[in-house]
């Protein structure tokens, strides 16, 4: 084989390993919903499994309450929590929840009843509603991750004590508008509403694995505890929306 040849021969192996990464890079699995159901709640924000996966709890950025939904949607408790704009909720225990709030940029842990138990101000800059978007929660760590919605996209890790440990910059979305921790393969689940992405990402936030959906602005996210169903719900529809999952 002659030189030129051959580098034509190598250069064309080359292109094509690349165009096979290319494509293994920029191929993204799209998720179709199976099933959607309207929920008794005004522009949902947050949302979590019960520690029973009997019912749902959401959190409502209109009047900042907090709900506990049934199966079926049926309400089955509601309490308000103080603050402004409620953006995402996680379950701690049994009887324990944390929420976030847009605004005033504060974590807030709560019981089942929706007794403050404390709370923490996150000294985070930019716009008042670019801010506090999802929480999660590692209940064998005992740590919380948290999630700037945008300007800057952060992921912020307290300790059980509402102590910072750590920031990590997001840059794999236009913004982040709810967060999982899967505690299976320790990893998060994060979800963008602008960019119609869920991101699967290790626990600083960089990103392994990435799908599409077409649910209109998302802001919560939970999967059960076998990770067969994923659920998601809608700030503009208020509807929740569950997918089967592989």
């Amino acid at each position: 084989m002659s030189k030129r040849a051959y580098l034509y021969f190598f250069s064309g192996i080359i292109f094509l390993t690349f165009c096979k990464e290319v494509k293994k890079e920029n191929s993204i699995n799209l998720l179709t919903f199976s099933l959607s159901e309207s929920i008794p709640v005004s522009e949902p924000s947050g949302l979590d499994l019960s520690s029973d996966e009997k019912s749902f709890w959401v959190v409502s950025d209109q009047n900042s309450t907090v709900y506990l939904l049934d199966n079926q949607g049926k309400i089955l408790k509601k309490f308000k929590v103080n603050g402004e704009d409620l953006e995402g909720i996680t379950v701690i225990d049994d009887s324990t929840l944390a929420v976030v709030l847009e605004i005033t940029r504060e974590v807030v842990v709560i019981d089942t009843s929706g007794n403050e138990i404390k709370r923490a101000f996150i000294d985070l800059s930019g716009e008042f509603n670019s801010g506090l978007e999802g929480i999660t929660y590692d209940s064998d760590k005992k740590i919380f991750y948290v999630i700037n919605e945008k300007k800057p996209r952060l992921l912020i890790t307290f300790d059980q004590n509402l102590v910072e440990q750590r920031r990590d910059t997001l840059n794999f979305s236009k913004d982040v508008s709810g967060i999982y921790f899967d505690s299976t393969d320790k990893v998060l689940w994060i979800l963008s509403d602008e960019s119609q992405r869920i991101v699967k990402t290790d626990l600083s936030g960089n990103p392994l694995e990435e799908f599409k959906i077409k649910v209109a602005q998302p802001e919560g996210i939970t999967f059960n505890k076998a990770r067969t169903k994923l659920y998601l719900i809608s700030d503009k529809t208020e509807k929740l929306y569950v997918f089967d999952f592989k």
